[in-house]
Parts: C-alpha cells; sequence; structure tokens
C-alpha cells in the first residue's frame, strides 16, 4: 500500500517522468529476492549496485528513458540470473522448494 501510495505521489508531482514505476519495481524486487525465490544476503549485491550507480547516474543527467533501457535491457535479466543460479546452486528454500521432498 505504502509503494502505491508513493508511487502516486510521484505520478502527481512528476506525471511525465516515469518515476512513478520505480517503487513498484524496487518492491516487487526485493519481495521477488527476499520472499519468492530467497536468494540471500550473499548474492543481492551483484544486482543492487549496479541498480543503484544506474539510477544515480541517470537521475543525476535526467535521462529516465534510459534508465528503464538499462534496467529492461540488463538488469532484468540479470536479475533473473540471480535466481536461477540460486535454484541450481542448492540449498534452495524458495517457492516450490519442498516440491522434490514430499513425504508419502
Amino acid at each position: 500500500m505504502l509503494l502505491a501510495m508513493l508511487a502516486a505521489a510521484l505520478w502527481m508531482l512528476m506525471p511525465y517522468q516515469g518515476l512513478q514505476w520505480l517503487p513498484l519495481y524496487l518492491g516487487s524486487t526485493f519481495f521477488l529476492f527476499c520472499n519468492v525465490f530467497r536468494i540471500g544476503n550473499r548474492l543481492e549485491p551483484l544486482w543492487y549496485v549496479p541498480f543503484t550507480l544506474v539510477s544515480v547516474y541517470c537521475l543525476y543527467t535526467l535521462q529516465i528513458s534510459l534508465f528503464w533501457q538499462i534496467v529492461v535491457w540488463f538488469l532484468e535479466p540479470l536479475k533473473w540470473a540471480l535466481i536461477v543460479y540460486r535454484i541450481i546452486r542448492g540449498p534452495y528454500l524458495g517457492v516450490f522448494s519442498r516440491l522434490g521432498n514430499a513425504d508419502p
């Protein structure tokens, strides 16, 4: 709810900047990393450090369209690669982790 209110406030303050999606994107990424796939604290910096650097650069230079292009073409594949790596590397404790361990 808080993220939706923050997104609405950003949309009202800067309607044509495209920043209203930022809180929702960050919230959904946090939810995927921490609650759904549980990738762990060691892998999270591999995503949030590039995200922070790209965010600071693009917001400082006011290149919001470049920001979303980098997010879609670089940071999203990186995010899903980290999730796949965590699932393959094991021990995996996230969503569907108990399917293979079902007791009769």
